[in-house]
């Protein structure tokens, strides 16, 4: 090994030890990207629902804050991105600490339009000195770590929202099947058919008890043809309420994994300062797994 060789390696080794190094955030980033579009799908998904269930007005209500959510989500990407492109570029000195306080401008600007739903007012009125603070930073760490309550402070508003979203989404899809059986049609096919149904029992139970019984034998046979006359119009109205069932289990499971995601990527975030101090990749095993399982549930919410 020559000795300009030697001393290229020793020096990115002492690099590394030091800390002097900026980590790689892009993964970082690129999960934060995949987290915001499973936000979006989700948030489209239980609007849809609402509709369907006939909740216009409650879907009407949640409209705002489900755009300020989502450009609460887009400001998180472009932050992000910020960072990882300043650490990319290796750049460590205080001129960072204005580029992370004008990516944390966005979240101002999110605020600064139409009337805030009052869980984000909180975050608004904290954002503007944590600005200022990240601002006055001298260095990328000391940058981020000023600028972590405004993120913690963010993702604890959205978590929040990911939970009230849950229980809407549990209490429509009661509301849906509601609607669907309520019909005075619907409702006569279904009483109808769960009498029939229920006298099958009865039958089918006194026949194994009695074998020789002929004339249930008979009714069996006349209630199992009058069961299969309700099929046409009972089991399209079977179908439509499981449908309904076996699409919440996927939003709900979407709100669920989002709800992880946005708490790992908080978690992250409140471990960055002393990864970039260390020069070490930030963890995001936990956030990577969370966002291949979105995935996941999203492929499977398309084929439905």
């Amino acid at each position: 090994m020559t000795k300009k060789i030697k001393k290229t390696f020793l020096f990115t080794l002492l690099l590394i030890v030091c800390g002097c190094a900026l980590p790689d955030l892009k993964p970082f980033a690129n999960s934060t990207a995949e987290l915001h579009g499973a936000i979006v799908k989700t948030d489209s998904n239980v609007k849809k629902l609402l509709v369907e269930a006939g909740a216009t007005s409650g879907a009407n209500s949640i409209s705002a804050e489900i755009q300020v959510r989502i450009h609460a989500m887009q400001a998180v990407v472009k932050y992000t991105d910020a960072l990882a492109n300043i650490a990319g570029a290796g750049e460590k000195g205080s001129e960072n600490a204005s580029k992370i306080a004008n990516s944390l401008d966005q979240f101002l600007n999110i605020f600064s339009v139409g009337p805030l739903p009052i869980s984000y007012v909180g975050v608004a009125k904290g954002l503007y000195g944590i600005v200022a603070n990240v601002r006055a930073a001298k260095s990328f760490s000391e940058a981020v770590s000023k600028a972590d309550p405004a993120i913690q402070s963010m993702s604890s508003v959205l978590i929040s929202d990911f939970i009230l979203l849950d229980s809407v989404v549990a209490q429509t899809t009661q509301q849906i099947i509601t609607n669907i059986s309520a019909i005075p049609e619907n409702n006569q096919v279904i009483d109808h058919r769960q009498k029939l149904e229920k006298r099958r029992r009865t039958l089918e139970t006194s026949i194994s008890n009695n074998p020789p019984a002929t004339a249930k034998v008979k009714e069996l046979m006349v209630v199992n043809s009058l069961i299969d006359v309700t099929r046409d119009r009972y089991e399209p109205l079977m179908i439509s309420m499981k449908s309904t069932e076996d699409k919440v289990v996927i939003y709900r499971d979407l709100i669920g994994k989002t709800r992880e995601g946005i708490k790992q990527w908080a978690d992250i975030h409140a471990n960055l300062a002393n990864a970039v101090n260390t020069g070490l990749p930030p963890n995001t095993r936990l956030l990577s797994a969370t966002v291949i399982a979105l995935r996941n549930i999203l492929s499977e919410e398309s084929k439905k």
